[in-house]
């Protein structure tokens, strides 16, 4: 028998992946412009691959979980909700594929922090690896309006509508989502 989810709430589990969800992607962000053997460099490329088996995880857990019932709003401010919901999936998902393909590309493995290297599955294909730089480059811009959306979303629920709706991103509950 399958537990009942409470789909007005999130479990301590989505919270913790909600958050650490943000902080790494910040943090990638912050790092993509750096130069090759930089530390910044590094971070993102290993950071980046270690934090893709986590995010692809994150992707999956919540598509199968399912998503929050929609707040009594307008239809279009649900509509945008999941917009950009569906949105912050989607570039994570590309972003971290293309992030993957990018050396695998070039004919290089992916070096993670010195440790150990992930192989290239692939032959350098040079068209291919520049169609994927663009391709990771726009998902991950991708982000800068979507996150400006979510938090102008989060704003609205906290100090117009006081529906609780912000809130519960700080409070777990059991049962939740």
């Amino acid at each position: 028998m399958s537990e009942a989810i409470n789909r007005t709430a999130y479990s301590r589990l989505s919270l913790f992946l909600h958050w650490l969800t943000a902080i790494l992607v910040i943090a990638l962000f912050a790092t993509h412009e750096g130069d090759r053997g930089s530390a910044s460099f590094v971070f993102h490329v290993s950071g980046g691959a270690i934090a893709g088996v986590f995010l692809l995880w994150r992707v999956g857990y919540r598509i199968r979980r399912g998503m929050s019932t929609a707040s009594d709003q307008a239809a279009i401010y649900n509509t945008l909700s999941k917009i950009v919901l569906w949105g912050f999936l989607a570039s994570i998902f590309v972003v971290i594929v293309s992030g993957y393909f990018i050396p695998w590309s070039a004919g290089r493995g992916i070096d993670i922090y010195g440790l150990f290297t992930l192989p290239s599955p692939m032959n350098a294909n040079r068209d291919l690896h520049k169609l994927l730089e663009e391709v990771h480059e726009i998902a991950g811009q991708l982000f800068i309006p979507l996150i400006g959306l979510h938090l102008l979303g989060a704003a609205k629920h906290a100090f117009f509508d006081k529906d609780g709706i912000a809130q519960r991103m700080f409070k777990s509950s059991e049962g939740g989502i």
